[in-house]
């Protein structure tokens, strides 16, 4: 029995540790992968090697609105419905339209189309190497169903477990107090 209660105390940190600290990480980065409603900040996972050694394939880039972008400044913007992360390497000012001029790092030679400031989604605040691998699993139903659904139903249980738990004890108490001899 104090095995199985150990068992039991070690699965049980260990799914509220998920759902308390890397399930809301994960919402974040799910919801700023549709939207920029969060303070302007959007995620995106790199699809292409264009960014290597910088950014590596399948790694979380995190992006904030920025009201100005540098040279040297890695950005997402928008092209043909795509989302791409380069790096500006020259802005171009041409009847007061800045433009900007992007390269991938891996890649020879510049894009070809220069970006318009509408166009940028954001500033790179930071990359999170490899957990695009785990978000791409998860917009898929096996990977939703496993660490969406799964730890759902196994916290619901353990909730079940504990609450029968606590009401077997309030029943053997009263049954204790009812054995008692009354004076």
């Amino acid at each position: 029995v104090f095995y199985m209660k150990t068992i039991f105390g070690f699965f049980k940190i260990i799914l509220l540790t998920t759902i308390y600290i890397l399930l809301p990480v994960v919402a974040f980065i799910l919801i700023t992968s549709r939207t920029s409603v969060i303070y302007g900040i959007q995620s995106f996972v790199v699809l292409t090697g264009s960014m290597e050694p910088a950014l590596h394939v399948e790694a979380v880039v995190i992006t904030k609105q920025s009201p100005i972008y540098n040279k040297n400044d890695i950005i997402a913007f928008k092209k043909d419905n795509k989302n791409i992360t380069h790096r500006i390497v020259q802005i171009e000012n041409k009847n007061n339209i800045i433009s900007y001029k992007t390269r991938g790092d891996a890649n020879n030679v510049a894009d070809i189309d220069l970006v318009r400031k509408d166009q940028i989604l954001g500033k790179m605040v930071f990359a999170l190497p490899y957990l695009g691998t785990f978000i791409l699993f998860l917009k898929t139903v096996p990977g939703f169903l496993i660490f969406i659904v799964l730890p759902a139903i196994i916290y619901i249980i353990f909730e079940i477990f504990s609450i029968k738990h606590e009401m077997t004890k309030e029943i053997e108490k009263k049954i204790l107090l009812n054995m008692q001899p009354k004076t």
